[in-house]
C-alpha cells in the first residue's frame, strides 16, 4: 500500500547516506529498511489516529515540511527510537541521520507524488498509495472513524 513512499527514496539514499552521513555500504541496507519501515509505520498511526488531512498534507506537499509540522516531529521520533531499538545506535547517531533522513525522505515523497499527476487532495493521495480512498477515509480516526463512516 505505502510502495510508492518507501521506492520514493530508495534510489538516492544509499549515495546520500555514505557522502552525507559518512554510513559505510554495509549500514546502507539496514539503515534504509530501519527508515522506510518506521516512516511507514508513524505515517499508518497518524492515519488510524485521525490525521489523514496532515498526512495528506505533508506528503503531497501542500503543507511545510518543517519543525513547525507535528507530523515532521513524529516522523523524527519514530525514527529515532526506531534506530536505537532496532539497530541499537546511540542517540547522538540516531538523532544525525534522523535529522538528515527524514526532510529527504519527505521532499522525495512530495517529488513523486508531484510527479504522479496526481490532485493533492484524499482522491489524488489514495491514487498515490494505491489504495480505495473511502478504505482510507474509513481507517482515518481508528475504531471511531471506522464506525463513524459506517454510520454517519
Amino acid at each position: 500500500m505505502f510502495e510508492p513512499i518507501v521506492n520514493a527514496i530508495k534510489g538516492e539514499f544509499a549515495e546520500k547516506a555514505q557522502s552525507v552521513l559518512g554510513l559505510e555500504s554495509a549500514q546502507i541496507e539496514p539503515t534504509l529498511k530501519c527508515v522506510s519501515g518506521s516512516l511507514v509505520d508513524t505515517i499508518k498511526k497518524q492515519v488510524f489516529g485521525g490525521k489523514l488531512d496532515d498526512v495528506i498534507g505533508l506528503l503531497t506537499g501542500a503543507n511545510t515540511a518543517d519543525a513547525s509540522n507535528p507530523l515532521m516531529g513524529a516522523l523524527s521520533s519514530g525514527l529515532i527510537e526506531s534506530f536505537t531499538s532496532r539497530m541499537s545506535m546511540d542517540d547522538a547517531q540516531a538523532q544525525k541521520i534522523t535529522d538528515f533522513t527524514v526532510p529527504f525522505a519527505i521532499e522525495k515523497i512530495v517529488e513523486k507524488f508531484k510527479e504522479s499527476g496526481n490532485t493533492a487532495d484524499l482522491d489524488g493521495f489514495a491514487s498515490f498509495i494505491g489504495i480505495d480512498k473511502n478504505i482510507l477515509k474509513s481507517v482515518s480516526g481508528g475504531l471511531g472513524g471506522f464506525f463513524g463512516n459506517m454510520f454517519g
